[in-house]
């Protein structure tokens, strides 16, 4: 009931992620505001620059991003409150949101199963869930493609990207993945789904893992930012 909503927002007032300020009955996450200057990467297209930090390093078939990544940017509260603040529910809708422009675009054409990033058993103990997981729900939600969150692992609790130089990161992830159920990938076309795309090197590190165990496997990504110098 409306009256019910009204009573929470009194009592539990919501802000905007991005600028603080109050939201609006109607606003989930961010202020109509804020999402009307949302930092939107151009809609899909083939071999655009996004897809194109993957040649030849990791074999794709597409990859999309929605919305650019930059550090000194309001906008990375989103991010921020997804992953670190208990609200892995933004990364959901968001998702949802980019799912169906992509559908439009035919991104999702011949995907058979969405692949969350996993996270560390360590990780996602401390936080309590995993942001990708949610990101992929999103997707499901609009798409209606499965989700596969148990054939591939992250074996190893690597230090966290953050700060590191592009070099440091590459090395940071070598190794760290594996899948534990080859047989449920084979010969199936996958989107991997992150949160953030900054060089590539986890993606790329997890999809080499993917093709070593499985070397008929097809591979997508989305991921929900992209660091704008990559564009």
């Amino acid at each position: 009931m409306k009256w019910i909503s009204d009573l929470l927002d009194i009592i539990f007032p919501r802000s905007c992620a991005v600028c603080g300020k109050s939201l609006s009955g109607n606003e989930k996450d961010i202020c109509i505001n804020c999402l009307i200057d949302l930092p939107r990467i151009p809609a899909y297209t083939p071999g655009n620059p996004i897809e194109k930090l993957f040649y030849g390093v990791l074999p794709v078939e597409r990859v999309a991003s929605y919305i650019y990544y930059a550090k000194e940017s309001p906008y990375n509260n989103l991010i921020h409150r997804m992953k670190y603040s208990d609200r892995p529910e933004i990364g959901e809708r968001m998702a949802a949101t980019a799912a169906k422009e992509l559908l439009e675009r035919g991104f999702f054409e011949g995907v058979d199963i969405i692949v969350p990033l996993p996270l560390s058993r360590q990780k996602k103990s401390q936080r309590g869930y995993n942001q990708c997981d949610h990101i992929a729900l999103g997707i499901s939600k609009v798409t209606g493609i499965a989700i596969d969150s148990k054939s591939v692992i992250r074996h190893i609790a690597n230090a966290t990207q953050t700060h590191k130089q592009r070099e440091e990161r590459w090395k940071n992830v070598e190794n760290i993945f594996s899948v534990a159920d080859s047989a449920s990938l084979k010969g199936k076309h996958i989107l991997l789904v992150d949160d953030v795309l900054t060089t590539g090197a986890t993606l790329t590190s997890c999809g080499k893992a993917i093709l070593a165990a499985s070397p008929d496997t097809k591979i997508s990504i989305f991921t929900l930012a992209c660091a704008g110098k990559n564009i």
